[in-house]
């Protein structure tokens, strides 16, 4: 090859090359493309893998299909601006279809972030027999309400024998054999209910009364702790559990949570009175005195007036 023709060449692969350069940003993400990322899950909150999110351009035929990963993730950039119609698909669960509008513009690339969650079929099919109960399980807890259990548990039966996976029956028959003094079957049913659905604090009150009568002390605390999980301003429960660390010889932590009883409710009688006990253990007659004062005050009565007027005596002499 000759010089002038070898220089021709190189001039020749040099714009190409230049040309290359030049025309490769054409596929960069343009202002108004859309970086569009998320996570799929279940109504636990659970990330649901291998699930695909397909995007269908309103008016189109194209469509764009992402996969979430292990983790319930997906991320697709350079989706261009526009309406388009959204399906959420995974084999199991119910498709989810909707409208996703990424039609505004900006200066720069937009993040969308679309978080979707996904509902199964077996919780659609649980939602759908649930309705066909609740007649039974509205009348049933009707008869609860006015203390017919015969007629409550009749009716509850028949939402069990509908709909086994319904929290709702289980509760009502718990209630009733708590009522009737079955204390077994009760534990049974409120175990079965909140196997169910675990954030019932009433189920977990019961249950905990159910095990203090059994003096099963730690099994008690443990579903009082739940109450107040769910109801942090359950003075009853507050009330309970403090009762059940005083039984413990635990003082301090029972004072602890009767103080916030009577903080809330100073004509607890029993909030008085065990505090009054409890201060007096730790050998602070004055403000066991001053506990038992107000317990005297809304029980003047009380079956153990004596032994509180001594206490009295004891942290606030009269000489003093």
């Amino acid at each position: 090859m000759s010089g002038r023709l070898f220089r021709t060449f190189l001039v020749f692969i040099g714009s190409w090359v230049l040309c290359v350069f030049l025309i490769s940003p054409a596929v960069a993400q343009q202002s108004n493309d859309y970086h569009l990322f998320g996570t799929v899950t279940d109504t636990k909150g659970n990330p649901i893998p291998h699930a695909v999110v397909i995007l269908k351009e309103k008016g189109g035929w194209k469509e764009i299909r992402i996969e979430t990963d292990e983790h319930g993730k997906f991320e697709r950039w350079f989706i261009h601006h526009g309406m388009y119609e959204l399906r959420v698909e995974k084999k199991g669960y119910v498709t989810k279809k909707g409208i996703l509008d990424l039609t505004p513009y900006a200066d720069e690339p937009i993040d969308k972030e679309l978080n979707i969650q996904l509902i199964s079929e077996k919780e659609m099919e649980m939602a759908e027999n649930i309705k066909k109960a609740q007649k039974a399980y509205e009348d049933a807890f009707k008869a609860l309400t006015k203390g017919d259990c015969k007629k409550a548990v009749k009716k509850a039966k028949k939402v069990v024998e509908k709909v086994p996976e319904y929290f709702g029956g289980y509760f009502i028959l718990g209630r009733c054999a708590m009522q009737s003094g079955h204390v077994e079957d009760a534990v049974k049913y409120y175990k079965k209910a909140l196997e169910y659905k675990d954030d019932i604090p009433e189920a977990h009150f019961d249950l905990a009364s159910l095990y203090a009568l059994e003096k099963k002390w730690d099994e008690a605390k443990a579903e009082y702790e739940l109450v107040l999980k769910y109801q942090p301003e359950n003075i009853e429960a507050q009330y309970s559990l403090g009762a059940i660390y005083y039984n413990q010889k635990e003082w301090d932590k029972a004072i602890h949570l009767l103080e916030k009883v009577v903080e809330k409710k100073p004509a607890h009688v029993e909030a008085q009175r065990v505090l009054g006990y409890a201060y007096a253990q730790k050998g602070d007659f004055q403000k066991a005195a001053d506990h038992f004062e107000q317990y005297l005050k809304l029980k003047p009565d009380a079956e153990d007036k004596e032994a509180a007027e001594e206490i009295i005596r004891i942290g606030k002499p009269k000489n003093s």
